[in-house]
């Protein structure tokens, strides 16, 4: 099926339709010889597309069926004139333009769309308006790649991966759709060992890894916090309650390392456990107490869904800082909400000079830096009570040299010195940002690949378990 016979096809439940930007008409044609369609109208801003359409409707024996209008989008189309209209071979901007303006106009029609380019647009101006998405198809037409949906009005949910890939083929993946985005997989793997800029190459890093649980058809949504850039990703396994972890990668509150992000979430999956991806430092900009603010927002969004069980929060690096944080100064965040348990992953703790990670304090304070009282205040062995102190798993290594295992020590004495629980597990190899410490966490660095470490996951479920149940 080519591109044509696709847009006619979806118009196969319609009466008339209204081809916005008709060019020669051929869908509108093919929609009325092949589906049943009984007429339309062939409407454009420039005379010399409608001579085109004209051309082809009478080439067809069709000028009883189709109406010619020379029409500024919808400004002139009668509005019962049509149950459906088309806008296809153009930009998304300019459609979303055209939809925009004609909106009184197609408020209760079906649409069927095909954008050059920008189909995001389009998909998010659908949503915001009231259109759900129940058609979308992918296909090659002489070497070049389209996508097509038919939309109607009705009250939808919808989240970023619905507006980028479309709510249906990101689902079903069909055959055009996986050629095209295994090429982009291709294209990004061949560039991110060639640049040089660290927050680009982790940002392409984390495209591509997004692209692949897509290829792969996880169940995966991303929603926007507080119309910021910062977000979160939900990785329900299923319709069940169940355990979740909330997953607050590190970074050096500089931005949100992909390398503690899905090789996480695949690794909780795995022992049954929906997990929810938190990416609080998409704006660098902000500084503390917003990070922590990001985060909550994100973990009490997710709280609202049925699906969450006992919940645990899993922090790595700077992450774990700032997870730490906002458990412990809960009044600041005006949070009410206690997680189950926590799990810590080679954390920043302390501001003590012997021992503090300077860079990501530095990232999160900026000219707060010199403010001696904050620092103190973020110095998180010193705020553990045994009032605010969770049950927490901790683990690290003896060697990391980026951040000193006695932010964990200086952690685990805190917990002591106050009666609460914590395991601690100090392996006596192994540098920073292990994460999982798997083939897929590593991505190709040996030094990152150690199954000893690996077991880490192992032991912080079986903890959890014992939790659990209690």
């Amino acid at each position: 099926m080519n591109r044509i016979e696709c847009i006619a096809y979806m118009a196969k439940d319609s009466t008339y339709l209204c081809d916005i930007g008709c060019d020669h008409a051929y869908a509108l044609v093919e929609a009325i010889k092949k589906y049943n369609v009984l007429g339309g109208i062939a409407a454009d801003i420039a005379d010399g597309p409608l001579q085109n359409a004209l051309k082809t409707i009478t080439q067809n024996h069709l000028e009883h069926q189709i109406q010619l209008i020379k029409s500024n989008g919808f400004d002139l189309i009668p509005d019962d004139a049509f149950d459906t209209a088309i806008l296809a071979g153009m930009g998304g901007i300019l459609i979303t333009s055209i939809l925009k303006n004609g909106i009184q106009k197609i408020q209760n029609k079906a649409l069927i769309i095909e954008a050059n380019c920008d189909m995001w647009r389009v998909r998010e101006f659908l949503f915001l308006h009231h259109f759900k998405i129940v058609k979308e198809e992918a296909l090659y037409d002489m070497g070049k790649y389209y996508e097509i949906l038919l939309a109607i009005p009705q009250e939808n949910q919808y989240d970023v991966y619905d507006v980028v890939y479309g709510p249906i083929l990101r689902r079903i993946c069909p055959p055009a759709f996986k050629t095209y985005y295994e090429n982009k997989i291709n294209l990004l793997k061949s560039v991110i060992d060639n640049i040089a800029d660290e927050q680009q190459k982790e940002a392409k890093k984390e495209l591509l890894k997004e692209i692949q649980w897509i290829m792969l058809g996880k169940n995966m949504e991303k929603y926007y916090i507080n119309q910021t850039k910062n977000y979160y990703r939900t990785y329900f396994l299923d319709l069940k309650k169940r355990p979740t972890i909330f997953v607050s990668p590190g970074g050096g509150y500089q931005y949100t390392s992909p390398r503690e992000s899905e090789p996480v979430v695949e690794a909780f999956q795995n022992k049954g456990y929906h997990v929810v991806v938190i990416n609080y430092r998409e704006t660098k900009e902000d500084v503390y107490p917003l990070p922590g603010k990001y985060l909550i927002q994100a973990i009490e969004e997710v709280c609202k869904d049925e699906r969450v069980g006992a919940k645990i929060g899993l922090g790595f690096s700077a992450g774990g800082h700032c997870l730490l944080e906002a458990c412990l100064h809960k009044e600041d965040y005006a949070w009410n909400r206690k997680l189950d348990a926590l799990i810590l992953g080679y954390p920043v703790i302390t501001t003590d000079m012997n021992y503090m990670h300077k860079g990501s304090f530095q990232n999160l304070l900026q000219e707060k830096m010199e403010d001696q009282q904050v620092l103190e205040y973020l110095s998180l062995e010193k705020e553990v009570t045994k009032q605010n102190a969770i049950d927490l798993f901790l683990w690290g290594t003896y060697t990391d040299t980026s951040v000193s295992v006695m932010n964990s020590l200086k952690l685990v004495e805190a917990y002591y010195a106050v009666g609460a629980n914590v395991e601690y597990h100090m392996f006596p190899l192994g540098g920073h940002g292990l994460s999982v410490a798997n083939q897929i966490s590593s991505e190709g660095n040996i030094e990152k690949n150690i199954p000893y470490i690996s077991r880490w996951v192992d032991f912080a479920c079986e903890w959890l378990d014992l939790k659990l149940k209690k």
